[in-house]
């Protein structure tokens, strides 16, 4: 196994355990909010680690756009927080 694919792995995992860290104690219904938007998808079904992933992504979105709204916020400070939303959604 090559370095690189040894230090990518590394940090799958990492971003794995993450995720399952920041969702341990959080609501069920919370983590998977965005369900409501398919229907035919069981929303008693516990959340999936995409579902955890999807969640976490949203909580960090909102916290960028939130910290940018704040009166006073620079040119500058804008573009550097709508480059790093733009990141989190890619």
């Amino acid at each position: 196994m090559s370095d690189a694919s040894s230090q990518s792995d590394h940090v799958c995992l990492w971003t794995f355990t993450m995720t399952e860290a920041w969702a341990w104690k959080r609501d069920a219904k919370e983590l998977a909010s965005h369900r409501s938007a398919s229907p035919w998808d069981d929303v008693a079904r516990r959340p999936s680690h995409a579902d955890k992933r999807r969640a976490w992504r949203r909580e960090l979105l909102g916290n960028e756009i939130r910290a940018v709204l704040r009166p006073g916020a620079t040119e500058q400070e804008l573009q550097a927080a709508a480059e790093r939303m733009l990141n989190l959604a890619a």
